[in-house]
């Protein structure tokens, strides 16, 4: 058993490198649009910490993920962050520990898997409350999951690099 302060410190420095990418939302990627629709890259860093975490603490961090983004982010209801990151880590631990081994292939997968959920699930709030836009929803959130891809290119190599260097099982 690794001591606690090694499990602090992996999760921290995780902790560290999502504060970075917050950043790179907030200060670039929140300024470009294409056809109305900007990039949002907060669901794909739960499902590229699963991917290389597990299931066990992949859903853990995607919460506390989630929960920091509900406060930051309006979302349809409180809490929509925390629900939806954790399905999101759950869904790509599931793929990376049983279909696809982890690497770029996999990182795509669950990317595009993050994205289309936290959409799926926008919508399945508005049809619960009687929304009536769900086609422009549906379109939304497909042109932000294809806007938003190729931000994986950034994320998952980064979450890689933390992975490995802390990869020491606890």
């Amino acid at each position: 058993m690794l001591p606690k302060s090694y499990v602090v410190f992996k999760w921290t420095v995780y902790a560290l490198a999502s504060l970075l990418l917050f950043a790179l939302q907030s200060l670039l990627l929140s300024h470009i649009q294409v056809m109305g629709v900007t990039p949002f890259l907060y669901p794909i860093l739960p499902a590229a910490a699963a991917m290389y975490e597990g299931s066990r603490r992949g859903p853990l961090f995607a919460l506390a993920l989630g929960v920091v983004c509900d406060l930051l982010l309006p979302g349809p209801f409180q809490g929509f962050f925390a629900i939806s990151f954790t399905l999101i880590a759950l869904f790509s631990a599931m793929m990376a520990e049983n279909f696809i081994e982890p690497g770029f292939l996999c990182a795509l997968i669950v990317s595009a898997g993050g994205l289309l959920l936290t959409g799926g699930l926008r919508m399945l709030v508005q049809i619960l409350t009687g929304g009536e836009y769900l086609g422009l929803m549906g379109r939304i959130a497909l042109q932000e999951t294809l806007l938003t891809l190729p931000a994986a290119v950034v994320v998952f190599p980064l979450y890689r690099v933390i992975h490995r260097r802390c990869a020491v099982d606890y």
